[in-house]
């Protein structure tokens, strides 16, 4: 009796301890529900965190989620293990192969069920992932950008700047048209007017090589005695360093500039061209998950006697603040070897230095 009792015991020891180990290997292994028809994606992490949300993008090796809890994120999509999604998206791939259907992700393949079947492709090999259908639209990114400073009292200060910049990523190119502006008074007598914009097309060669078959500027200064300064050139670029919190890249090529001048001393020609080498860097980096930054710098060597070396420097920063809208501080200088005098005997200094702050708003 006392044996019988005993073994009970036992046994029943057993399994109480072989339950309390396997809640932990359960407790392991979850995993969120199938998602429904209407629902948000899921993704795993390679911490083995889950997140529900929504996946907005993915470029450049960052895939952009919406968070239910944690907002907007910027997640490298090398610690992207699992993806769970009944949405309709369009996956790129590196060949510039478009898939568009639902999508699961999971130990490095990723299964797209499309229209005509369903699709086994390498995490590895995925270029980009857009929201919906391929449509134009979905290639297209704009930034509105605003900065103002009014004083009044002894002085009245008025000075306004704005930035436009659109952006088209397909697969293998890319697509940049820019504007920036500056307007400036001081007791209503304008001080400052001038204005930039670049149009550029990028073809990728590699994933890290391009080609710049187009490349424009356009420029105004009313106090550098300049009407319209206009650039083109063509040339290449490579990335020296290219993942999803920091891009840069390098730039050289050959162009021609133009210049007409809104004044000019008497016998002296209002326009003048010449040959020149355009050398840019650029660098496009995350600092925080709440700080962008952009720095610019380009330097145009003209070729021949008595020509002109610009150069030209930017830094941008922007700090999240709400949903898609950021603050901004920006820092810009221009140089001009040889300003050309106006008609009243005043040379333009060749240095111009400019400091702003404002607000962007994304689309």
């Amino acid at each position: 009796m006392h044996c019988r009792i005993y073994k009970t015991i036992m046994i029943t020891l057993v399994i109480l301890i072989l339950s309390a180990g396997v809640t932990p290997a359960q407790e392991g292994v979850w995993a969120p529900p199938a998602p429904s028809a209407n629902d948000r994606d899921w993704i795993r992490l390679s911490s083995g965190e889950w997140l529900w949300g929504t996946i907005d993008l993915m470029r450049d090796e960052s895939l952009d989620f919406d968070s239910e809890e944690l907002d907007d994120l910027s997640i490298d999509w090398d610690d992207v293990k699992e993806i769970r999604s009944s949405r309709v998206m369009t996956y790129a791939m590196v060949d510039g192969t478009l898939y568009t259907g639902t999508a699961a992700l999971k130990d490095g393949i990723l299964r797209v069920d499309a229209a005509d079947g369903v699709h086994q492709l390498n995490h590895a090999q995925v270029h980009s992932i857009l929201d919906g259908e391929p449509t134009e639209l979905n290639f297209w990114s704009i930034k509105l950008g605003a900065d103002w400073k009014i004083l009044s009292g002894n002085t009245e200060q008025n000075d306004f700047g704005s930035k436009v910049f659109l952006k088209r990523e397909a697969i293998r190119s890319r697509i940049d048209l820019r504007y920036q502006g500056n307007v400036s008074t001081v007791d209503e007598v304008e001080t400052i007017n001038n204005h930039r914009v670049n149009a550029e097309w990028k073809i990728f060669l590699s994933r890290r090589f391009f080609l710049t078959p187009v490349k424009l500027e356009f420029y105004s200064d009313n106090f550098k005695n300049m009407d319209l300064r206009s650039t083109g050139s063509v040339g290449a670029g490579y990335f020296m360093s290219r993942s999803s919190t920091a891009d840069w890249y390098v730039e050289a090529g050959l162009g021609y500039e133009d210049t007409r001048y809104l004044s000019v001393l008497p016998g002296e020609e209002d326009s003048e061209g010449n040959a020149s080498v355009p050398l840019r860097t650029t660098l496009e980096m995350d600092l925080t998950d709440n700080i962008e930054l952009t720095a610019e710098y380009g330097i145009q060597v003209g070729i021949g006697d008595d020509t002109n070396s610009i150069q030209h420097t930017f830094i941008l920063f922007e700090f999240d603040l709400i949903g898609d809208v950021d603050f901004t501080a920006s820092f810009t200088w221009d140089h001009m070897s040889r300003p050309k005098e106006n008609a009243e005997g005043v040379t333009p200094k060749k240095d111009d230095l400019a400091m702003a702050y404002g607000l962007s708003m994304n689309f």
